[in-house]
């Protein structure tokens, strides 16, 4: 079974969305709460982070001293953090991994909280999956799946299909029900936060793997950041105060906004000075100072500006990622970004669940009727005419004008039959069937086969070509055997009172069904009838007929396609609006099969891609498969089969659909269409 790319990347897309997503949706709900820590931190941690301002610190060995006494069994310092704000504490990082804030004014230790602890601690860990071994690699790993094979794997699907429809605004179709407005959401929701939460992916990856940060380096012909210097004496000699190093680094980058002090991890390693300039593009903008322990010698100074090219652009991706670059702008979209994964998640997730779910069967609105055949009379050359009624001489369900019944006819096919009674009577329903040629066998098997006193099963009346009651002036034009629903409304709006006009093309009289009733009726004078061979003529008095009209007329028609596509186009000529044209085909001509060209179909529960040949339809492509869809006419016109369509353009062959349902691209007939696009999935 032939398997197309962009399906291969629709079934990746599902599998890794259904394997990951649950850790996707933790991620972003994290780093969504992630990226208003900075504002949020100091109002609900206020006693640890703010203290009262003061004019002039104690050095910093005190704090760090003071920091370290309060839990001797800590260990040794391994980072300090200092901030410009006058009301803000210092935090000193001991090797027990926990935050000791110290304020610096008074050196008195506020309080201490794990790394990792606290509401923000624990989204951090959560996010960035420290509760692992290789924590780190795992979230890049998870970050990079998440951004080539789910947002990239989504927009691969999406992007192709939008372009061939030319969408220029993506919305989410309102007449979807179920599983398909779920699946509508999640590519349409996909669709506006991508780039944001691509963005949000790949920067988070960045940090996890030094071979994309290599690869940064190499696209911008950069060179990482050099290795930190290590000091020029011995390890054993005396080392400086650290207020000494620090007063040597703020020599370099006065007064900087935020600074970290990261002590030497091994004896004779230099400390290294974080520091972000007041002037500085963004928080994560640093400039680096490395500053002999012993001598108080600056080893090594990078301003900001002197990074390189790939370094900083790495520096700002990570500000970025965090939400610290234009005040509150990006944060605002990347919350929206982040807080769309979980709808996404529970959108993909759930559509998939759903079309997982044995589809229950068709059930009709009624039971379907077994009616016996009191009459059969010949009304015309091969129009013959079937009097139904309840063999029990009950009431029949009422019918409106314009209704049709579902017959079945022997051998086991489905046809539609248009009443053609007055719409008050109960006691019966008359329809009337013309024999073609070629038949397809409907027609033959009525007149062959079914004798008066026969039982037969008919569905209980239904409706696609209802009358406007309302109209000032209704207009109906017959052709043919389309005078069966045309004399069902003629009758209606006679009993209504209703001004209304009917013409009756046929080839001749003899051809012409229900002649002499219609002469007989009380509406007679409302008819004219059209005995024409030529079509030369017919097209002439269809454009005399459809001249004169106001907004008050409607016009019906029914009858064969090349009649009806007449009637319409030429009422559409003279300005008749498309919503004042009603219609209803009985058949419609064969179209050859050289035209065709093959075409998938998936089908949406399972992610099966079946291939459809150029000399098959879907319904019997797929019925091949075990994959069976209800059908009646399999030429377009009652509209039983009518199919959802999730993703792909389909080629509309049908005339049941309207032009407004057939430019949504929602639906389709697959007893007579195909496709537009390489492949459809179908809501099956």
């Amino acid at each position: 079974m032939h398997v197309s790319l962009r399906e291969r990347i629709r079934q990746l897309h599902r599998v890794i969305g259904l394997s990951i997503g649950l850790f996707v949706v933790m991620v972003a709900i994290t780093g969504a709460g992630m990226l208003f820590r900075e504002p949020l931190e100091p109002v609900i941690y206020h006693g640890l982070l703010k203290v009262e301002s003061c004019k002039e610190r104690l050095p910093l060995d005190t704090l760090i001293a003071n920091a370290s006494a309060s839990n001797p069994a800590a260990g040794r310092p391994k980072q300090v953090r200092i901030y410009a704000d006058a009301d803000s504490s210092t935090r000193v990082l001991l090797s027990d991994d926990r935050w000791y804030y110290v304020n610096p004014c008074t050196g008195e230790v506020l309080g201490s909280e794990h790394r990792y602890g606290g509401l923000f601690g624990t989204m951090a860990s959560l996010h960035s999956f420290q509760f692992l071994k290789n924590g780190s690699v795992v979230a890049g790993t998870l970050a990079l799946t998440f951004a080539i094979v789910l947002v990239g794997g989504g927009l691969a699907v999406w992007i192709p299909e939008a372009l061939r429809k030319r969408r220029r605004v993506v919305t989410i179709k309102p007449n979807l029900t179920g599983r398909a407005r779920w699946l509508s959401l999640h590519k349409t929701l996909g669709a506006y936060v991508s780039l944001i939460v691509l963005a949000c992916a790949l920067t988070g990856a960045l940090q996890s793997f030094q071979f994309l940060r290599d690869a940064l380096y190499t696209l911008t012909a950069s060179k990482p950041p050099a290795p930190s210097p290590r000091s020029v004496v011995q390890a054993a000699t005396q080392r400086l105060p650290v207020e000494a190093l620090w007063q040597r680094a703020q020599a370099l980058v006065p007064q900087p906004e935020y600074a970290r002090i990261r002590y030497p991890g091994k004896p004779g390693d230099a400390f290294n000075f974080d520091l972000v300039a007041r002037d500085a593009p963004h928080i994560n903008a640093f400039s680096y100072v490395s500053v002999d322990s012993n001598t108080g010698k600056v080893l090594r100074f990078t301003s900001y500006a002197e990074n390189s090219l790939g370094h900083r652009i790495y520096l700002t991706a990570l500000a970025l990622h965090y939400g610290w670059l234009s005040g509150g702008v990006l944060q605002v979209l990347q919350l929206i970004g982040v807080l769309s994964v979980p709808v996404l998640a529970y959108a993909g997730i759930g559509s998939y669940l759903r079309g997982r779910r044995p589809r229950p069967a068709p059930v009709s609105p009624r039971t379907t009727l077994a009616l016996k055949v009191a009459r059969k009379t010949a009304e015309a050359e091969n129009i013959q005419s079937f009097e139904l009624v309840d063999p029990a001489g009950k009431a029949l369900p009422p019918f409106a004008a314009g209704s049709h019944l579902d017959v079945h006819v022997p051998g086991g096919k489905i046809r539609q039959y248009s009443l053609c009674n007055p719409p008050g009577e109960r006691h019966r329903y008359l329809i009337a069937v013309m024999r073609v040629e070629p038949t397809r066998g409907g027609s033959r098997a009525m007149h062959e086969q079914v004798k008066e006193g026969d039982l037969i099963e008919v569905s209980a009346p239904k409706n696609h070509f209802p009358l406007v009651e309302s109209a000032k002036h209704s207009l109906l034009i017959a052709g043919g055997i389309g005078i069966t629903p045309i004399l069902c409304m003629a009758e209606h709006l006679a009993g209504i009172g209703a001004d209304f006009e009917m013409h009756y093309f046929a080839r001749s009289p003899a051809r012409a069904a229900f002649v002499d009733r219609i002469k007989r009726s009380t509406f007679a004078d409302h008819v004219f009838f059209h005995f024409t061979e030529e079509e030369k003529q017919q097209r002439l008095d269809l454009a005399l007929l459809l001249q004169t009209h106001d907004a008050g007329m409607h016009l019906y028609v029914c009858g064969g396609e090349a009649f009806m596509n007449a009637v319409i186009d030429t009422a559409l000529q003279k300005g008749w609006r498309k919503d004042r044209v009603h219609r209803e085909y009985f058949s419609v001509e064969k179209r050859e099969s050289d035209s065709n060209v093959e075409f998938d179909v998936t089908i949406a529960s399972t992610g099966r891609t079946i291939r459809i040949p150029a000399d098959k339809t879907v319904i019997t492509a797929l019925a091949d498969y075990g994959i069976h869809i209800t059908a009646s006419c399999e030429q377009g016109v009652c509209g039983t089969c009518v199919t959802r369509v999730l993703e792909g353009e389909p080629q509309h062959r049908d005339v049941f659909l309207s032009d407004d349902e057939k430019n949504g691209n929602d639906r389709f007939t697959p007893c007579c269409s195909r496709a537009n696009s390489r492949t459809l999935v179908l809501d099956l």
